[in-house]
């Protein structure tokens, strides 16, 4: 069995920006769920930055994305949708974040 790869720096800083949106069905808190891309195979995982947040429930519950993944894609969007929609929402919190870092340092 290999190894898993211990993230990097900005790998676990993707990790938590990705967290820290809350569950993408529910706003719940969430934990981060590694994509799986067709062709991936069973037992592995997609990157780091292939991940999108998901709360228990909608992670590892009854009727979750690994439980009852076709009728959890029917009902809220396929991984990679999801996964646009995460990256999406992080790029818009980082220019957020971004305009007012130079609108105070300019007021400064």
């Amino acid at each position: 069995m290999a190894k898993k790869k211990v993230a990097t720096k900005a790998e676990r800083e993707h990790l938590s920006k990705v967290a820290s949106l809350g569950c993408l069905v529910c706003q719940r808190p969430a934990n981060v769920h590694h994509i799986r891309p067709i062709g991936l195979g069973i037992g592995m995982r997609s990157g780091h930055y292939q991940t999108i947040p998901l709360c228990y429930d909608h992670h590892q519950g009854q009727f979750s994305i690994h439980n009852c993944k076709e009728q959890f894609e029917a009902m809220y969007g396929t991984e990679e949708e999801l996964l646009h929609r995460t990256l999406k929402e992080i790029k818009n919190i980082e220019q957020v974040n971004n305009f007012f870092n130079l609108k105070g340092e300019n007021n400064g």
